[in-house]
């Protein structure tokens, strides 16, 4: 197959990423399992001829000089795509990952109505959207971001390494900007955002100190940021933010989120029962009074039960509760729910309660 063929493939198969291995056979990930598309070995020649043909003489001489690159483009009328073409053993290897063309919408993901409540009526603070790797955080992002666009006349801007879903000026307007490509990176990017008046700040992957501290300076100055970021767990997630700064600034950290703090989403994805796709379960984190008063007593360890209890008045859920909620309704299979959970032993406890 040429390299149009393969994206072809990959969408009319919904696969969500293609790996290029010299020594295996072309594999496509579908609904998070690989499979080969044919019996034939890829070769060193093959996937060097498949990289060079996508890159231009620009991303080519950074392969060159970095022995690796991350890109993104678009295919007009098919999809979007995300490349990472590394060396492994002296050769070429490539991952291509895809988004449909358009962002997915809230209903789509069966997000719960307070998600959706969020995106339209706050006004500033942190909303993090977390995850483990490959549990559809940019989907619901994106998801998020169309539907805010579509509500509120608003003006966003995001900044995103790189751009995965391409959105429409609607109600509100938005300027995507994709680090390396449109700023030099995320330090000068952060700098300009004084002279843009935006609205809303788009930040995915909250994961340096130089990243997350400007995020949480802006949201506790009354811009509304939302951010992406990976993380098991809401609880884990609070402490990930916390943990990035240096030591003795943890305080200061702790004190901009107690101020800034709106939500945190926790998401994992779980194959359905039915096996035909993917299902997400939403962890669900509010930035109460309560929450922020542990936050500035440096309590954190107390968040993940305040959840569980109190939290519920106000829409709060943990992952147990949101995978006992998709079991119960024969969504998704108990080995399934078991295999996602952060706390297995937890689930099982909740799941032995009456429903």
């Amino acid at each position: 197959m040429n390299v149009e063929e393969l994206f072809t493939s990959m969408v009319e198969r919904r696969a969500s990423h293609l790996h290029l291995v010299p020594g295996s056979p072309i594999m496509m990930r579908i609904n998070n399992q690989l499979h080969g598309l044919d019996g034939q070995l890829l070769s060193p020649q093959d996937t060097r001829a498949f990289s060079d043909a996508i890159m231009n003489e620009q991303l080519r001489e950074e392969f060159e000089e970095r022995l690796e690159v991350d890109f993104s483009f678009s295919v007009p009328g098919l999809s979007r795509f995300r490349v990472n073409i590394f060396r492994q053993r002296g050769s070429v290897a490539a991952v291509i990952s895809t988004n449909p063309p358009a962002p997915p919408t809230i209903e789509e993901l069966g997000m719960p109505e307070l998600i959706k409540n969020l995106a339209l009526e706050s006004s500033s603070g942190l909303i993090v959207v977390c995850g483990p790797k490959q549990s559809g955080k940019s989907h619901t992002l994106a998801a998020l971001v169309n539907y805010i666009l579509e509500m509120r006349t608003c003006q966003i801007i995001s900044l995103e390494n790189p751009i995965d879903f391409l959105h429409k000026n609607k109600r509100g307007i938005i300027c995507q900007r994709e680090i390396g490509t449109d700023t030099l990176n995320y330090e000068t990017a952060f700098a300009s955002l004084r002279h843009q008046s935006a609205d809303i700040v788009i930040v995915t992957g909250l994961e340096t100190y130089e990243v997350v501290s400007q995020a949480l300076n802006l949201a506790a100055g009354g811009t509304l940021v939302l951010a992406t970021a990976t993380a098991a767990s809401c609880q884990v997630m609070l402490e990930k933010l916390i943990d990035l700064y240096p030591p003795h600034l943890n305080q200061a950290a702790r004190s901009l989120l107690a101020v800034g703090l709106e939500a945190i989403i926790g998401q994992s994805l779980l194959t359905k029962a039915s096996g035909d796709g993917l299902m997400p379960a939403f962890e669900l984190l509010l930035g109460t009074s309560h929450v922020k008063s542990l936050l500035r007593e440096n309590k954190l360890f107390q968040i993940h039960n305040l959840m569980s209890t109190v939290g519920r008045d106000s829409g709060m859920q943990t992952q147990e509760m949101a995978l006992r909620f998709l079991v119960k309704k024969n969504l998704v299979t108990m080995e399934e729910a078991l295999r996602k959970s952060v706390r297995p032993e937890e689930f099982k406890k909740i799941m032995s309660l009456p429903y």
